[in-house]
C-alpha cells in the first residue's frame, strides 16, 4: 500500500500497487524510485516480455522502473493472501537476505 499526501502532509488516501501502477500507465500518476538497487537476470517468455514493453512504453518509464513496479504490485497481491504464519516466516527470511545484502555497518 501507498499513501498520498497533501502538501502539508496529511494522508489524503490509500492506494494499492496495483491502483498506482495502472494510474502511471494511464499517465495520471508518477513514481520515484528510492534507494539501492540490485542487478538480477531473469528469463521471460517471449510474449510476457512484449506486455512488459508495452507498458513500458505507453507508461513513459523503463521497461527495468516497469518491471520493478509489476514484482512491487505481484509481491503485494501474494502477501495480503498469506496467513500471519508464513508472514512471520518470510519476515525473518527476507531479513536474513538484507543482512547478506547489507553488511554490518552498510547504511542503506
Amino acid at each position: 500500500m501507498m499513501t498520498i499526501e497533501n502538501s502539508e502532509g496529511e494522508v489524503i488516501r490509500v492506494v494499492s500497487a496495483a491502483e498506482m501502477a495502472a494510474s502511471v500507465v494511464e499517465g495520471r500518476g508518477k513514481t520515484i524510485e528510492v534507494g539501492s538497487t540490485k542487478v538480477i537476470s531473469v528469463r521471460l517468455p517471449v510474449t510476457l516480455a512484449a506486455k512488459i514493453q508495452g507498458l513500458a512504453q505507453k507508461s513513459g518509464r523503463t521497461r527495468n522502473a516497469t518491471i520493478s513496479t509489476l514484482l512491487e504490485v505481484g509481491l503485494e497481491e501474494v502477501t495480503a493472501l498469506l496467513s500471519p504464519e508464513t508472514l512471520e516466516e518470510l519476515a525473518d527470511i527476507t531479513s536474513e537476505h538484507y543482512e547478506d545484502l547489507y553488511p554490518e555497518g552498510h547504511k542503506c
